[in-house]
């Protein structure tokens, strides 16, 4: 299978998980072409001054590889800064971004289900 760039969706939502600002969810696979024990894949935007707050994952992982950008990644209850090629790793507990810089925090997200 191949998915074209064209084909990919765009989906914004203001105050994600009770964050600032709108964030850009680029969906690289639709939720029928996903594989077995996945529930995302996607290409996530914070702009300068926009957060995704702090939520839990229950039976399930959620990975973000930070592709451009700097950022501040809450892990439970450690607050680091991120940036290029660092990963943040949660697995059933909580976690929160925000864009720490003066451009565009891009991140690639993986959510991975039991």
């Amino acid at each position: 299978m191949i998915v074209r760039k064209s084909q990919q969706m765009l989906q914004q939502r203001d105050n994600m998980r009770g964050g600032d600002g709108t964030v850009d969810i680029h969906h690289i696979l639709s939720k029928e072409d996903l594989p077995k024990n996945s529930r995302l894949f996607a290409r996530v935007v914070l702009r300068p001054g926009c957060s995704i707050g702090e939520h839990e994952h229950e039976r399930e992982a959620e990975l973000f590889y930070i592709l451009s950008g700097a950022g501040i990644a809450t892990d439970g209850d450690q607050e680091r800064e991120i940036g290029p090629g660092d990963v943040l790793v949660t697995e059933n507990g909580s976690h929160a971004v925000k864009n720490a810089g003066n451009e565009d925090l891009e991140l690639l997200a993986v959510i991975i289900t039991e």
